[in-house]
Parts: structure tokens; sequence; C-alpha cells
């Protein structure tokens, strides 16, 4: 993927760095993540891969879950938090499908597809599982395509 800064595609690997991400049941799991330096701007990035979401410190099939309404036996995670990610989701969500039904459009795939992906009268996650596929990890899929293309939006705040 190009740089978000410059555009160059001329990375190098400078070193890794440590990224917790918490399960279901609250105990963090500790990945590698690559460190990458763009070579034309010198800017670092970070690879992230597709269980995790940016920013935020809970695994995306734990965020998917609550999305979906279902409630693990044991999760440990409170329920503002699980306030927080569906006010999140919901503010974003229309955005998201919008980024992706434009890059479908973009490559010239079906144009019937995007009639049905823009349809209203369905619901949020009938039209997610229309366009990222109805099985497990559908957050992930829906997500990869807007932080890869940088149309992330920033949410953190100081």
């Amino acid at each position: 993927m190009p740089c978000p800064c410059c555009g160059g595609l001329e990375y190098k690997v400078i070193g890794s760095r440590i990224r917790k991400g918490r399960i279901e049941t609250g105990e963090k799991n500790l990945y590698s993540i690559r460190r990458l330096r763009c070579q034309p701007c010198w800017k670092i990035h970070h690879e992230l891969p597709n269980l995790f979401i940016p920013y935020k410190r809970y695994e995306a099939s734990v965020i998917e879950g609550c999305l979906e309404g279902f409630e693990p036996l044991v999760l440990e995670v409170d329920e503002l938090t699980t306030a927080r990610w569906i006010s999140w989701f919901s503010k974003l969500v229309e955005y998201w499908i919008q980024i992706i039904i434009s890059l479908r459009v973009q490559r010239q795939l079906e144009s019937t597809l995007v009639m049905v992906l823009s349809d209203r009268s369905l619901s949020v996650l009938e039209r997610i599982g229309r366009l990222t596929g109805d099985a497990p990890d559908w957050l992930a899929r829906l997500v990869q395509p807007v932080v890869n293309h940088h149309f992330w939006l920033h949410t953190r705040f100081a």
C-alpha cells in the first residue's frame, strides 16, 4: 500500500513493537507488530493484522460479538465500553459501507450489487453481510479496506 503521507511505495522494516490485544475473558495477548519506514519521507508506519481495529484495545472478534448482540459466558467488558463500541460503530458504519461501495465501483464490479447494498430497507448488519459475507470476522473485512485505502477517521482524543 502507498504511504499515506507521501504516496511512496518503498518501505524498510526497522524493527517491531509489542501490541496488546484483549480477548473476551479480559486476558491480554501480546503480538509483535512490524515497524516500517517509508524510504522517501522517512515516516514510520505499523503493519496491523486483521484481528485488530485501529485504536481499539480489544480484538476485533470481541467487538464484533458485542455488535451482533452476543454476550459470551465470560465477558470482562464493562457496559460503558460496550456502549462506546455500539455508538462508535453506529456513527461510522454508513461511512464505511459507502467507501467500500465506491471502491467496488472504481474497480467496476457488479453494479447490481451496488444497488442492493445501497438499499436502505435492509438492516445495517444485513447490508454488511452482503458486502463482506456472513462468516465470522466480518468487522475485520469491513474495516481492512477502509484502513488500507487511508480513509480511516482518527477517532482518538486527548
